[in-house]
This record gives C-alpha cells, sequence and structure tokens, in this order.
C-alpha cells in the first residue's frame, strides 16, 4: 500500500539527493567564477 506518508518520504529522499548533487557544482561553478571575477 502506497500511502501519502511514503510518497512525502520518497520526495524527501529526491529533494536530499538532488541537493547533494547540485550544491557542489555550484560551489565549483560559483568558485571558478570568483577567481575569474579577481584576476581580471
Amino acid at each position: 500500500m502506497f500511502t501519502f506518508s511514503d510518497a512525502v518520504l520518497l520526495v524527501r529522499k529526491i529533494a536530499v539527493g538532488v541537493l547533494l548533487t547540485l550544491v557542489p557544482f555550484a560551489l565549483i561553478a560559483g568558485g571558478i567564477w570568483l577567481a575569474l571575477q579577481l584576476f581580471h
């Protein structure tokens, strides 16, 4: 049986997975952008 609480848990797991994937990319991209801004 697939209940609403199961759906909420699934959505939370997906959201956490997406955040853990995107945050490092955002930090790397932000670091590269800052470095380029400073060197110009």
